[in-house]
């Protein structure tokens, strides 16, 4: 029986495993949990590949005969066998409904040397009844626990109690065989807190290395049942007997299995949700007091055992990066191991600890005050040619991140390193474990390093000079494209930091970010009042202003356009843009803030009208749809949106994109910022083009009175915009009948009066919203009663402009047909314009035809 066995640190928990988040202004970071599969393969029982089962009537035969004070124990041993066999194939379940649990605990508790081997049978028999995890033929994972053996577990927790457990553990003790199974039998029926339980587990750790396999495998397996229990399974408090278990654990050679323990009970240690007050667990101080003697051990196996313990603590919960605040053992036993060649296994944990840790701003304050960039430095400088390992990827990702931190350790770092050419090595790294990754520890091993690497970027690409880096470098950028598969943005903490990356990238020293101050005059702002604010304190005296905290410098103008282009980079002549596809992943998968800082990239990216289109082909259009509605992201998503939808013709839009386009293009129209109004009304405008369906739908969601707002705006270009939508607006047949009822006299109102407007666009729109109007009688006739409609006619009829005359001899044509007195005047007008002529062909043809 065994615990699939695996390399690396495992990072399993309830909800522990962290997702890091770092803020915005720099203040630092947060941290949150989500669920996270564990992995724990299903133990196996290594069994004869040909083994003859008995007949169901046969096996019966035998569970009766069990026990019988006439049978030899040779001959009990044989039923032992049978039954196990039979349990193998299928009749577990007619066994356990037969009493076979009580019937074999009888048989194992007997006294006696003698039955040593028949009591290691008996319990290797109730193993097997109570193994039975069914598996999927595909994937091989484990899923639902057969009912037989959930029965048989469910008997044998029954019978196992208190005492009779400390008999048959009494029993086993001396017998390796027997203990062993005895073991692995706990470990599918008893509960953490079952202090004999763990006293059977704790003589087995300090058994020998067999025993021990059993009881790390049986302790990872009642914890991993707990943990699958979710915030139905009662929080799991640090009892002395469990301690006790974990430092014999910590002796134990199986350091894969220690491991995987470590992962569990820390996973479990670090689940605070809806823990009771008087079973809080302070975190950082129970590990160091678990870790703590291991790691200043000088005996490699134990200091290695311990540093596998670290790097488990530190992924079950952020918080528990206070351990190394603490004591100076675990900074202490890392740096021992990166420095000393042939650590190995225990270089390995280290630098893994040193991933999880370097999120923390303490930490690595911390780190730089030990010489710790010393340490990695001197170990990423050792002669090591082509065979340079997955440590260094993961210390050239530490060292990444410690860059970042400050200006200092940056400088020294790019003096003493070819930096650019690290970080090409650790991602290529990171893509090659990628790619051959096998288990999901493996996969997950690689996405750790990922995400390690772009949080290091994230960090760095804030700074304008390492951009001007990380621009002359055409082979870091090919790595950095190629870095993390679209699958890794799962991971919430990965995707947060890939959107940040980019954002920083595409930003340049102009393109402030409003950081809300938690005062609500200046949060509250426009805009403009805050440009104008920060004039006001340009020109106040230098030792009067206010100080400014955390600024840098982005970079200017020409990097960022430089960086865009990168960002819309296609392989080959077509396709998406690689950059843009993972952004937009990252946006669907990612928190609030990934959501944000995606919608943020997007709308620098759309700011040049010729990356639009690269941005809608690569996805950004379907993403920008979903991020419109997410309250923080929706402001920046909105105006991206607009921005894409002025420059792409809507037919190539599918149908349910066009108009899940126009509730957030409509909601452009309230806001109080001109600029998003304007564009909103552009991107509209475009829009109405595409279908009589979609401009049907636009006026059940109230457009029509939207864009008549826009109309009394003090802003001539966002009045003009709205003149254009409703100039297409008049295409539907709801608008027609709502004019030839006469419920649109102050539509007519406005529109004639706008013809006379000195903004040659603002008269073409509603000139031509008139014209298109009048060829229906019926709005004719209301059009020609209307006065401000007639002395806009007139006004066009004196213009040069050919859009204008053109427009104004449609209307003219459609009026004079009409009954109003006002058709004499205008034929009078038409008549004096021909004699001037005009400069339209158009409406030159026009005037003829009306003599």
């Amino acid at each position: 029986m065994d615990l699939a066995t695996c390399s690396g640190p495992i990072y399993i928990g309830k909800r522990q495993v962290r997702q890091v988040v770092f803020t915005s202004n720099r203040a630092g970071f947060e941290t949150h949990d989500k669920m996270a599969k564990g992995y724990v393969a299903p133990m196996k029982e290594i069994l004869p590949k040909k083994a003859e089962c008995p007949e169901p009537s046969t096996s019966l035969s035998f569970l009766q005969q069990l026990g019988d004070e006439k049978i030899t124990p040779e001959q009990e041993l044989e039923i032992c066998e049978q039954l196990r066999r039979a349990a193998l194939s299928s009749q577990a379940a007619l066994l356990v409904k037969h009493q076979a649990v009580a019937r074999l605990l009888d048989a194992a508790a007997k006294m006696g040397e003698a039955r040593d081997g028949l009591r290691k049978a008996a319990l290797q028999c109730l193993c097997c009844l109570a193994a039975g995890r069914e598996l999927d033929d595909e994937d091989g994972k484990e899923h639902s626990i057969r009912p037989s053996a959930a029965d048989a577990r469910q008997q044998l927790r029954s019978a196992l109690e208190p005492t009779f457990l400390k008999k048959l553990g009494q029993l086993c003790k001396d017998h390796a065989g027997s203990l062993s199974q005895l073991a692995h039998l706990l470990g599918y029926c008893q509960e953490i807190e079952d202090t004999e339980a763990l006293a059977v587990l704790h003589r087995a750790l300090e058994s020998q290395e067999e025993v021990q396999r059993a009881g790390l495998a049986a302790l990872t397996a009642i914890c991993d049942n707990r943990r699958r229990l979710g915030a139905q399974g009662a929080a799991v408090v640090p009892s002395q007997s469990l301690l006790k278990c974990l430092e014999a654990a910590l002796h134990s050679s199986h350091q894969e299995l220690v491991q995987a323990l470590l992962a569990e009970v820390f996973a479990l240690f670090a689940d605070d949700e809806d823990r009771p007050q008087n079973m809080q667990v302070d975190l950082p101080e129970l590990g160091l007091r678990i870790l703590e003697p291991f790691l200043q051990s000088e005996e490699p196996l134990l200091r290695c055992n311990g540093l596998a313990g670290l790097s488990c603590l530190l992924a079950a919960k952020a918080k528990a990066a206070k351990v190394l605040q603490l004591s100076a053992a675990p900074l202490t036993a890392m740096l021992k191991a990166l420095g000393e060649p042939g650590e190995g296994r225990a270089q390995e944990h280290a630098a893994e600890a040193l991933i999880l840790a370097a999120s923390d701003v303490s930490t690595r304050q911390r780190w730089i005050e030990g010489e710790g960039i010393e340490v990695i430095l001197n170990a990423l400088s050792e002669e090591r040619g082509k065979d340079r390992s997955f440590v260094d990827a993961k210390l050239v990702a530490v060292l990444a991140i410690m860059a970042a931190h400050e200006k200092s350790v940056r400088d020294e770092v790019f003096d003493r390193v070819d930096f650019m050419m690290e970080l090409r090595f650790a991602m290529e790294m990171a893509m090659k474990r990628t790619m051959a990754a096998n288990g999901p520890e493996e996969k997950r091993q690689a996405r750790r390093l990922c995400c390690a690497l772009l949080e290091s970027f994230a960090m760095l690409s804030i700074h304008g000079e390492f951009k001007e880096l990380l621009s002359k470098s055409k082979k870091t950028l090919v790595a950095l494209q190629d870095l993390a598969k679209e699958e890794d943005f799962e991971d919430k903490a990965l995707s947060f930091f890939y959107a940040m990356l980019i954002h920083n990238l595409c930003r340049s020293r102009e393109d402030k970010q409003r950081i809300k101050t938690g005062n609500a005059m200046i949060d509250d702002l426009s805009a403009d009042d805050f440009k104008a604010l920060e004039e006001f304190y340009e020109r106040m005296p230098a030792e009067a202003r206010p100080q400014r905290n955390g600024e840098v410098d982005a970079g200017d103008k020409a990097l960022a356009q430089k960086m865009r282009a990168w960002c819309l980079q296609r392989k080959g002549d077509s396709g998406p843009a690689p950059v843009v596809l993972k952004l937009c992943r990252a946006a669907s998968n990612g928190s609030v803030q990934s959501k944000v800082l995606a919608a943020e990239s997007l709308r620098l990216l759309c700011q040049d009208q010729s990356h639009r289109k690269f941005v809608a082909a690569s996805g950004g259009l379907r993403t920008l749809l979903e991020l419109a509605e997410e309250p923080k992201a929706m402001e920046p998503a909105r105006q991206a949106l607009a921005q894409i939808l002025i420059s792409t013709n809507p037919m190539l839009l599918q149908y349910h994109e066009q108009l899940n386009a126009v509730r957030p293009l409509l909601q452009m129209f309230s806001s109080s910022n001109e600029l998003y109004q304007f564009e909103g009304a552009m991107a509209f405008t475009n829009l109405l083009t595409s279908s009589e369906e979609l401009r049907t739908y636009a006026l059940q969601s109230g457009a029509w009175n939207l864009c008549k707002d826009l109309l009394f705006s003090d802003n001539e270009q966002v009045q003009c915009a709205g003149l254009e939508v409703l100039c297409n607006l008049t295409l539907s047949p709801e608008v027609l009948e709502r004019f030839a009822d006469g419920k649109a006299e102050v539509e007519l109102q406005l529109l004639g009066a706008f013809c006379q407007s000195e903004d040659l666009r603002s008269s073409v729109a509603a000139s031509g919203a008139l014209a298109m109007l009048a060829d229906c009688p019926e709005v004719a006739e209301q059009i020609a009663s209307c006065p401000h409609c007639i002395k806009g006619l007139l006004h066009l009829l004196e213009q040069k402009e050919p859009p204008l005359q053109h427009r104004a001899m449609v209307l003219a044509t459609s009026l004079v047909e009409t009954e109003a007195e006002a058709k004499d005047v205008i034929l009078k007008k038409v008549k004096e314009r021909r004699k001037l002529g005009f400069s339209s062909v158009e409406a030159q043809g026009l005037a003829e035809s009306l003599g």
